[in-house]
């Protein structure tokens, strides 16, 4: 599977007061991860740049995520590549090893108009060698 891992620090602010990253601040370091995961790995040339939008974010908490001088990691892979859009995974990473969340965003291309637009052939490709398991949220295990 294709991963990418992102340092991502933590501010003294992001966290509430139960004492531990607020879960607004949580979609700010995904948010930073995703846009540093996107320009290391899909690189868009200057007479064809793609317009993109985050349609949708899940993310499913599984241990608090406590205020560290040391970075978050986040590691992210692609999980689906649509006709017009896809979709990518994280795991958070606290700093002793701990995994806090698991997560998923997706985006969708849009043309001039903000209609959704196909992937461009460039695009899908970069994203394709990036592609690994769906995320195993909750709410998708099946309970036997």
């Amino acid at each position: 599977m294709a991963t990418h891992e992102v340092a991502v620090p933590m501010r003294w602010a992001d966290m509430d007061a139960l004492q531990h990253i607020n879960n607004v601040a949580m979609m700010r370091l995904l948010e930073e991860a995703r846009i540093r995961f996107l320009t290391d790995n899909v690189p868009q040339p200057r007479e064809a740049k793609v317009t993109m939008f985050v349609a949708h974010h899940e993310i499913d908490y599984l241990a608090p995520l406590l205020y560290s001088p040391e970075p978050v990691r986040i590691v992210l892979h692609v999980t689906r590549i649509g006709r017009s859009g896809f979709d990518l995974g994280y795991e958070v990473i606290a700093s002793d090893g701990a995994v806090a969340a698991i997560a998923e965003t997706s985006m969708v291309v849009v043309d001039e108009a903000g209609r959704p637009a196909p992937l461009p052939a460039a695009l899908r490709t970069e994203l394709a060698g990036l592609v690994g398991d769906p995320v195993p949220f909750r709410r998708r295990r099946v309970s036997v």
